[in-house]
């Protein structure tokens, strides 16, 4: 619980006085350099007695030292003893930070010291702070008697806590007397003693827990306890009920030895008394630097079953979750390597788990996949460029046939201007392709094969551009706060040529076993829109606006379909790429391919991001390939009253008629509260694996104190 550092935070205020200066005078203004720095000392009046050795001020005085600055009616000073105290309207400023009380009492050696009628206002987590009476009892040992804490800026706070006695030693342990919770005035949580640990840094303790409700397998309550280990270490672990589900635990463990050496592991863990199984999962990330800048990363995403990444989707890694979702898959890499100059190695394994199939006995899995590269470089100093690629596959199955694949392209390259005007870049590079079959049960191969080939290319472009003055397109110049514009016209043309081989006796694991006869020729032209900034430094230079991509190939040999009738089809499909901010507040991208036979669409990609100054937001976005896929998913955030927003997400299969997910929300934002609703409305896909449920849940989060409950990610349009 995070409010008990308002007792720390307000007296390390006070106990950073120094020794004041004074002097004689009716107006004062005295400056001193003991202690840690000039002090100056105003007052309307200003005396000293020099039996008792005590300075006294009086009438608007004024302390200023740094940035801290201290006001009072009255101030004295006793030089023997060392006591300060000061008294009427007493103000001390350190920064932003504002202490107020009637009356400050503290020894300038020992740092010991009161204060009484206190208000303390820390602007960093905007910490509202009361107190009767506190005082520093020893080093790191502090009390506060009548103290309330709120982070609410309202003369009467929605909500606040308070303690009748509170005892802290830094470094150790808070005893709370009477700790109670107000929600708008009215007592809600009362206890009559708690004992925490005070750490500066991280805590060990129990999180707030998190409450939501299933329509179909009954109530959920999630709790976590944190456990910092050390200071490069920490963990967490869960424990769920899950209502008719039944237990579910949970385990994260997170380290960063060194900036370059960090990861995290998390298991999860769940005897599903609904399907009468033992479910799993199992995810881990890591990245190490070795000597020589040699490194290593690694990323393992491992699951019981395939309806585990949609029962429940949280648990998954960012990455993890849209390859379970837009692949139907899981990846499990590890690899490392080594970056030149002009060269890289990279050692990599992989592992697939396929989420549409029960057994993933036919899997094919690279353990290992090894390769060494040439970045394009001069040759001998010469105009002529070099560059290469060699790898190593082993391609592993439980069931099936498997391989070993070596490949080695070498490539030379030429790149020049003609004319200082056209673009001229051409390559040329044998490849050669091996292979050793083996576990081959139809005995379809013969073992050792090997593919030869040859790849060219030659493409030739340019670059006409015009610049344009704000003046030309105020309204939109103003709007994007732009002084210059630049409009680019990038025409292209390219060759590309590999000729037939015999590939049938080869086996196939991914695109590189299978290349195609190509002799085609492929252009088009890319447009931009850039804008420089009207003042420098606001940005790390001119930006992109807009751009629109469009290109097709025509074919000189195979072509790349034919039809019902056996006639050639020599022109691709036409594919193009636009993507525009039209306003702050207005961005589109758009993606597709175009079918000059057909005359339509066969691939497309739409989104549209909206955003208003009143926080509201809008995404929509359209999936369109002509055989698998069609599907829609929208989100959108609308602020109705100022403190309260709506929220809801959609994701449907057009193609199956499927609603995969509705989500709904509300969240009250009040300036230190927030309160959240939401509704998963989850369908039944066809193929059964995801079934229909209703879930419910609430979040509360307190400003500067902590959340009870998870604010679902999709509200953060």
């Amino acid at each position: 619980m995070r409010y008990r550092w308002f007792v720390l935070s307000s007296l390390s205020i006070l106990l950073t006085l120094f020794h004041p200066p004074v002097s004689d005078g009716k107006i004062a203004d005295v400056k001193v350099e003991k202690g840690e720095g000039p002090v100056e000392i105003e007052a309307d009046e200003l005396s000293y007695e020099r039996d008792r050795q005590v300075y006294e001020a009086h009438g608007r005085v004024e302390v200023k030292r740094g940035d801290l600055f201290l006001k009072g009616d009255h101030a004295q000073l006793n030089m023997t003893t060392k006591d300060l105290v000061a008294w009427g309207n007493v103000v001390l400023r350190e920064g932003e930070d504002v202490l107020e009380c009637e009356r400050l009492e503290i020894n300038l050696d020992t740092r010991l010291g009161k204060i009484y009628q206190a208000r303390l206002f820390l602007k960093d987590q905007n910490f509202h702070i009361t107190s009767k009476e506190g005082e520093k009892l020893g080093e790191n040992r502090y009390r506060i008697r009548e103290g309330s804490f709120t982070t609410c800026d309202a003369a009467r706070p929605p909500w606040k806590f308070t303690v009748k006695e509170l005892e802290v030693t830094v470094e150790g342990y808070g005893i709370a007397k009477g700790p109670t919770f107000y929600l708008e005035g009215i007592p809600s949580l009362y206890l009559p003693w708690g004992l925490f640990p005070v750490r500066r840094e991280r805590q060990t303790g129990f999180l707030l827990p998190r409450v939501g409700y299933s329509k179909k397998y009954g109530p959920e309550v999630k709790n976590a306890f944190f456990w910092a280990i050390t200071k490069d270490m920490d963990a967490t672990l869960y424990l769920d009920y899950l209502g008719k589900r039944g237990f579910k635990e949970g385990l994260e463990y997170r380290y960063a030895f060194t900036p370059e050496t960090r990861g995290q592991v998390s298991f999860h863990f769940i005897d599903d008394q609904v399907f009468n199984k033992n479910r799993y999962a199992f995810f881990g990330q890591h990245q190490q630097k070795f000597p020589y800048d040699f490194y290593l990363k690694g990323n393992i995403n491992r699951v019981s079953d395939i309806r585990y990444h949609s029962d429940f989707d949280e648990d998954l890694p960012g990455e993890a979750k849209i390859d379970s979702r837009s692949r139907g898959q899981l990846r499990s890499t590890l690899f490392g390597g080594k970056n030149w100059d002009q060269f890289s190695f990279l050692a990599e394994a992989s592992v697939f788990q396929d989420l549409t199939r029960e057994s993933n006995d036919g899997t094919v899995q690279r353990l290992p996949q090894i390769s060494f590269s040439a970045h394009p470089q001069s040759l001998f100093n010469t105009p002529l460029f070099f560059d290469a690629s060699a790898s190593y596959t082993n391609f592993w199955r439980e069931k099936g046939v498997e391989a070993h694949r070596g490949d080695l392209f070498p490539r030379l390259s030429y790149p020049m201007r003609l004319f200082n005007v056209l673009k001229v870049e051409s390559s040329v590079g044998p490849r050669e392709t091996l292979y050793k079959s083996f576990d081959d049960p139809a005995r379809q191969y013969k073992g050792w094969e090997s593919r030869e080939t040859v790849v060219a290319n030659t493409e030739v472009s340019t670059e006409f551009y015009r610049v344009y003055e704000a003046g030309a397109v105020p309204g939109i110049s103003r709007l994007y706060k732009v002084a210059k514009w630049m409009h680019t016209i990038e025409p292209m043309i390219g060759y590309h040529y590999s000729p037939p081989v015999n590939q049938k006796e080869l086996p196939t694991f991914d695109d590189l076993d299978r290349i195609p006869y190509s002799n085609q020729i492929t252009y088009g032209f890319t447009q931009r829109l850039i804008g420089k900034p009207e003042k420098e430094g606001m940005s790390s230079g001119p930006s992109e606006y807009a751009k629109l991509k469009i290109f097709q190939s025509y074919s000189l040999g195979d072509p790349f379909t034919r039809d019902s009738k056996g006639n050639g089809r020599f022109f691709s499909n036409i594919q193009g790429e636009l993507w525009w901010n039209f306003s702050p507040h207005l961005s589109a991208k758009l993606d597709g391919e175009f079918s000059p036979y057909h005359g339509n669409l066969e691939v497309g990609n739409a989104s549209i991001n909206i955003k208003d100054n009143r926080n509201d937001a809008l995404q929509v976005q359209y999936r369109y390939a002509q055989r698998n896929i069609k599907e829609v998913n929208a989100g959108t955030r609308i602020k109705t009253i100022p403190p309260l927003y709506l929220y809801g997400s959609m994701r449907y299969n057009l193609k199956d008629h499927w609603k995969v997910e509705n989500i709904y929300g509300a969240e009250y934002q009040a300036q230190c509260w927030t309160l959240g609703l939401t509704v998963e409305d989850k369908g039944r896909s066809p193929d059964g694996v995801q079934k229909k449920e209703l879930k419910f849940q609430v979040y509360l989060n307190l400003l500067g104190l902590g959340s009870f409950g998870k604010k679902p990610f999709y509200m953060s349009l």
